[in-house]
């Protein structure tokens, strides 16, 4: 059985945070020559008096070296989903400095760049939010059903078995099992195994790993399949054949079969007759 090993953030930290302002990255940043980030307001600054890197003095550009950077947009999305609140707290921050500074804003901006960005558009997620899911029995891989099924039928069965609930992110496809057995009366021997579109999920996977792992954009409930399949028993091994026998009638006839394979009556006779 698979064993998950969880790590604590301030582990990851030397990964996610600033060298400059010793924070967690914000438009994370990388320079092109050595790959060493930091966050764009924090680096741009030290550029504008340094042309080496701040960590391994790597020269950036002889004479521009903001043309060496560029935005890490992929180390960004990691640090906001690791970090509990972190993204909620800056588009706040956003929001709050142009609505005290109103000139200051850039009319060309994204609306992240304005903070008008919540988590959902995101898509980031956090261990208490609610997630809503559908749940329906699997019936084989799409190519099975196109085979057996047609169109119309494929879709008043799916709309007839679909069952929805709302679970916090971090209820694992475990519970999710255990609460589906107990609903259901599914005995011991069968297990009940979770799928998303065709692929099955590990147990310790949570409704928040599903999400960031499985193109599921939140425009509709988190779409899971089930499956009920014989548990796996573990194979004992055969006792090789033994020659003793159990009962004593057995042992008796054993005993005068090998008293008559070595008597001389049964014996072969190989000798000649001398002349």
């Amino acid at each position: 059985m698979h064993r998950t090993t969880r790590i604590k953030i301030t582990e990851l930290n030397p990964h996610l945070m600033c060298a400059l302002c010793g924070g967690y990255f914000i438009d994370a940043t990388t320079i092109v020559e050595c790959l060493h980030s930091f966050c764009k307001t924090c680096i741009v600054r030290y550029l504008e008096t340094n042309k080496y890197c701040p960590m391994c003095d790597v020269q950036v550009h002889k004479t521009r070296p903001l043309l060496s950077i560029r935005s890490d947009k992929t180390l960004q999305d990691i640090v906001y989903k690791l970090v509990p609140g972190l993204f909620k707290d800056e588009m706040k921050r956003r929001r709050d400095f142009y609505a005290a500074y109103p000139v200051a804003e850039v009319p060309n901006g994204s609306n992240e760049d304005r903070g008008e960005v919540s988590e959902q558009d995101k898509g980031n997620l956090t261990d208490d939010e609610i997630v809503s899911l559908s749940i329906e029995f699997y019936e084989g891989s799409r190519e099975e059903k196109k085979g057996t099924v047609e169109n119309g039928d494929l879709e008043k069965e799916k709309k007839n078995g679909v069952r929805f609930l709302r679970c916090p992110a971090a209820m694992t496809v475990m519970h999710l099992a255990k609460f589906l057995r107990n609903k259901m009366d599914v005995p011991s021997k069968y297990k009940v195994e979770f799928l998303y579109e065709d692929e099955p999920l590990k147990e310790y996977y949570t409704l928040m790993d599903i999400a960031y792992i499985y193109p599921w954009r939140r425009n509709g409930p988190l779409p899971l399949k089930y499956r009920v399949q014989p548990a796996c028993k573990r194979l004992k091994l055969s006792q090789p054949p033994t020659s003793e026998c159990t009962n004593t009638s057995g042992a008796s006839e054993c005993e005068s079969v090998s008293d008559k394979a070595h008597s001389p009556a049964t014996l072969p006779a190989t000798s000649s007759s001398l002349p």
